[in-house]
């Protein structure tokens, strides 16, 4: 099996839409994000936390993938990551999935790290750095500090490494929001109703409920929540009726049959 990668400067062979985000950052929270990215009386924001599409894309129930270190153009950038740094990305996004309400089933995403080369060529070539390589494990036990936007310890050590002349793995991070799968054992605890088990509703880190609709995320109110929930009971409900509908017929024919 062929390891997967992206080369730097390239644009990926898709755009942003229902169930692909693009991210230049690495701020999962909102409280991840500096304050001069933030909305104020003057500026809009010029970033927003990644938890916000994740947020839209478990509301959908379609799933979806966010890429980290690919800009809004598409083009491959990479984010310069030691294994501490990918660390604390893991549990950065642990953490805020688990402070939605209801909190989200480790099962429901995946976490990728696909490095990012030059070329091709480099792809063939390169012996990057494993786990294990200058990997201390004492201080991966380290708690990081999460739910801010000033350097992590993870991060001061990653710029050591650097002025020692030790270049790091540049990655594209994939966070991928897996589509909701009613007859899922492990998700028959979540859904909403027995009869047709739909996806939860979250609320984010924030107490905000977001929806994808194309490439982007709209914030829903409890009213446009009450009649999307409506609409989608009625869907399902009509679809396993037809369902229901189609076995009976089929029961009835094996039925004649046998009589006859």
């Amino acid at each position: 099996m062929s390891k997967r990668y992206y080369v730097r400067n390239t644009v990926v062979p898709f755009e942003e839409d229902f169930t692909h985000e693009f991210k230049g950052h690495r701020n999962i929270c909102v409280e991840d994000l500096p304050p001069w990215t933030q909305e104020s009386k003057t500026e809009k924001a010029s970033r927003r936390a990644v938890s916000r599409v994740l947020n839209a894309f478990l509301n959908t129930g379609k799933g979806g993938t966010v890429y980290l270190g690919v800009i809004d153009s598409g083009c491959v950038k990479g984010l310069q990551l030691s294994a501490y740094q990918k660390m604390h990305v893991i549990d950065a996004v642990n953490d805020v999935l688990s402070r939605y309400i209801p909190p989200v089933k480790n099962h429901r995403y995946s976490i990728k790290f696909v490095p990012v080369y030059e070329s091709d060529e480099d792809s063939n070539t390169s012996t990057s750095k494993g786990l294990d390589d200058g990997f201390d494990s004492e201080l991966a036990g380290r708690a990081h500090d999460l739910q801010g936007h000033k350097y992590c310890w993870c991060d001061r050590d990653a710029v050591m490494q650097y002025n020692a002349g030790i270049m790091l793995q540049d990655y594209v991070i994939e966070i991928k929001v897996k589509p909701w799968d009613s007859d899922d054992p492990l998700n028959h605890d979540d859904g909403c109703g027995t009869m047709v088990n739909l996806h939860p509703i979250h609320d984010d880190e924030e107490g905000n409920c977001y929806f994808r609709r194309q490439a982007s995320n709209v914030q829903y109110t409890m009213t446009e929540l009450a009649r999307l929930t409506k609409h989608e009971v009625e869907v399902t409900c009509q679809e396993k009726i037809a369902s229901l509908k189609r076995e009976i017929a089929h029961l009835q024919k094996i039925k004649q049959e046998s009589i006859s």
